[in-house]
């Protein structure tokens, strides 16, 4: 019979997976922004790699430390997941009506706009799109919310899970704040809430899915558009619409499995989401 601490092994190793080998990308851009690199790095394509590490790690433990059979085609069948609520695509999309709602209040409130015109330009938006979804919303979701997430909520409630999940998935972004790539401009702290925030939300959607990485993948997507839709100094506006949206969810739903379904959808076994045909 495996003890508790062999159970937790592979969550554990996923976490120090997908921070060690991030952040051992991400120290390339750094060094070139502190002048110890004097060759141009391709920092597009470090961006796709370093974004693709949760799900490698993913892949990684499941292929060489779970061993199970079939176990990264089960974490791939996470996408197959379409069938769910209109609600939960709406859900999904409402990062973006949170960059309007920030835009108009930040209007009122300074009398400026922080609207980056993301939108103005429809081939630049586009090529934007295609990036942002082959980095974060599928790079990522496979091993934060398909890996992770099961497994820390076999271990505490939904809300706590989300609040560790949050604060992880934030500080593992934190070297693009020392790479000159512009995110040093954003406070922390706003950053670190909107992912706490987003990671409770997308528990919730999760958790009522069937643990659908559609959901998750799609939310991570327009999270990311109404990131680069509005200026770096209205983040902390933006951080207190997703904190609200946050709240809002953990009143409607229960802390301990931010969905009303009676059992969540969690194999105990495996400590992974139930498949379905």
């Amino acid at each position: 019979m495996r003890t508790s601490k062999n159970k937790d092994k592979p969550l554990i190793l996923f976490f120090v997976m997908a921070f060690g080998l991030a952040w051992i990308l991400m120290s390339l851009p750094v060094a070139q922004h502190y002048g110890l690199l004097a060759e141009e790095l391709p920092l597009e394509l470090l961006l796709i790699i370093g974004s693709w590490v949760p799900n490698i790690a993913a892949f990684i433990v499941i292929g060489f430390v779970i061993k199970r059979k079939g176990g990264v085609k089960n974490l791939l069948l996470g996408w197959t997941k379409w069938k769910m609520h209109p609600g939960w695509y709406f859900l999904a999309f409402s990062p973006v009506l949170f960059g309007f709602i920030v835009i108009g209040l930040y209007s009122v409130i300074y009398s400026y706009s922080p609207s980056t015109g993301l939108f103005a330009e429809p081939a630049e938006f586009l090529g934007l799109l295609v990036l942002i979804t082959i980095t974060g919303a599928m790079g990522e979701e496979l091993g934060w919310r398909g890996f992770a997430l099961p497994r820390l909520q076999l271990k505490m409630s939904a809300l706590k899970a989300s609040v560790i999940l949050g604060i992880l998935w934030s500080l593992w972004h934190l070297p693009l704040w020392f790479a000159g790539l512009g995110f040093e401009t954003i406070p922390f702290w706003a950053y670190m809430l909107i992912g706490i925030s987003f990671s409770i939300l997308i528990t919730a959607a999760c958790n009522s899915t069937n643990g659908s990485l559609v959901a998750a993948s799609l939310f991570h997507l327009f999270l990311n558009v109404s990131v680069n839709m509005i200026e770096n100094e209205a983040m902390p506006l933006l951080s207190a619409v997703f904190v609200l949206a946050a709240v809002i969810a953990v009143v409607l739903f229960s802390k301990e499995k931010l969905s009303r379904v009676k059992t969540l959808p969690i194999d105990n076994e495996n400590q992974t989401w139930i498949q379905t045909t």
